[in-house]
């Protein structure tokens, strides 16, 4: 059985909190004049390479732990895939196509998660679920990756960990492919798995790690990880770099070759510096921080504040009449982020927690078929 750890949640909500800033930083044109706060605020897009690495870890570890005891069960993992992510997605897609009227083609392709594939399929209420199709990819692939690890872990322990890691350095060095791309006219290849790859793949190897704590790699991870104060330090020089131009423009810009790459190598040290203390760390004040039941709530709703806070930010801004990049920061935090939390809470309550326990009865059911099939007697009469 694996450990439950409950911090991860804490960094789940600073994750979504991220993404919500950088979402206000941009829809008021604070990103542009705010100064070194609102490029911090611009910055915040790291959030999403936060979710990538949390996910990176806690499937890459479920499915390892199930792999290793023979038991792999990828029909399961994929229904409680779907049961946790579409429910929710489709029900917030659903309120923007009626608040917002976007062409057919265009929420047919963000109902099905293949947006990101084509090159104008842009709905702006609904512009953070590029990151939802990547995720899903993810979830496609992880489980070829297990399997195609199990020859290696047979034949040696920690060699599925150094493939994770030589993985991580060559796909941020391939996130640079398909530079200069122009948003609304190209296909964004920055947002496809390849160039996300590196932040879900610190979180594979932070679960790897936990199993083969005798490697030199473990023992490096486990000792940076008990030294919080530095990780901490590390993750936020990294995104202080990453405000500055050396990884490129706050907007949609077009970006180089090195711009891709050093914004995904420094999102991939933030995520995997504020990772790396709660999965290999012991009791900081870090640690009790983000398990403190605020933020542990905040982490368990953070899926609906990431699915309905710029729905609620365009809907505010047509309700008012208000231009988009004039200003307007505080109105727009003061009436959006409670009403956001209000929509989150109830998507968790409603939706996410209901259909993720649909999924396990009907898991449940297969298995108590499968088990009472396997007792059952053979009553066929010999020939």
């Amino acid at each position: 059985m694996t450990t439950r750890l409950p911090a991860l949640d804490g960094l789940r909500a600073v994750a979504a909190g991220l993404v919500v800033l950088t979402h206000a930083a941009f829809l008021t044109g604070f990103g542009a004049t705010g100064g070194l706060t609102g490029r911090l605020w611009a910055r915040g897009d790291f959030g999403v390479g936060i979710f990538f690495a949390l996910s990176g870890f806690l499937l890459h570890r479920g499915l390892v732990a199930d792999d290793t005891r023979g038991r792999l069960d990828v029909t399961g993992y994929a229904l409680r895939r779907v049961a946790r992510v579409l429910p929710a997605y489709w029900v917030a897609l659903a309120a923007v196509v009626i608040g917002a009227n976007p062409p057919l083609r265009d929420w047919l392709l963000h109902a099905a998660l293949l947006q990101i594939y084509v090159p104008d399929a842009w709905i702006s209420a609904f512009g953070q679920s590029w990151s939802l199709a990547t995720e899903m990819s993810f979830y496609l692939v992880l489980p070829l990756i297990v399997i195609a690890l199990r020859p290696l872990r047979r034949r040696n322990e920690a060699l599925p960990l150094v493939v994770l890691v030589l993985a991580a350095f060559l796909t941020t060095a391939a996130s640079g492919l398909g530079a200069g791309e122009v948003f609304g006219e190209d296909i964004q290849f920055h947002m496809w798995l390849h160039a996300r790859a590196p932040q879900f793949l610190v979180g594979m190897i932070c679960a790897e790690a936990l199993l083969v704590s005798s490697s030199r790699i473990s023992r490096r991870l486990s000792l940076w990880g008990a030294d919080p104060a530095m990780c901490l330090a590390v993750a936020a020089g990294a995104y202080l770099l990453g405000t500055t131009p050396l990884a490129g423009a706050l907007t949609v810009e077009a970006a180089t070759w090195s711009d891709f790459i050093v914004r995904t190598a420094l999102c991939t040290v933030v995520s995997f510096a504020l990772l790396l203390p709660l999965t290999h760390g012991g009791e900081s004040l870090y640690r009790t921080a983000l398990s403190h039941p605020l933020a542990r709530w905040l982490g368990a709703v953070s899926y609906g504040i990431f699915l309905w806070h710029l729905p609620v930010f365009f809907g505010l801004y047509a309700v008012s009449g208000v231009e988009l990049f004039r200003d307007g920061l505080l109105p727009l935090l003061a009436i959006g982020v409670p009403v956001t939390l209000a929509l989150a809470a109830m998507s968790h309550q409603w939706i996410e927690l209901p259909s993720s326990a649909l999924a396990t009865r009907i898991l449940r059911r297969h298995r108590d078929r499968e088990r009472h099939q396997q007792h059952q007697p053979d009553t066929r009469l010999d020939s």
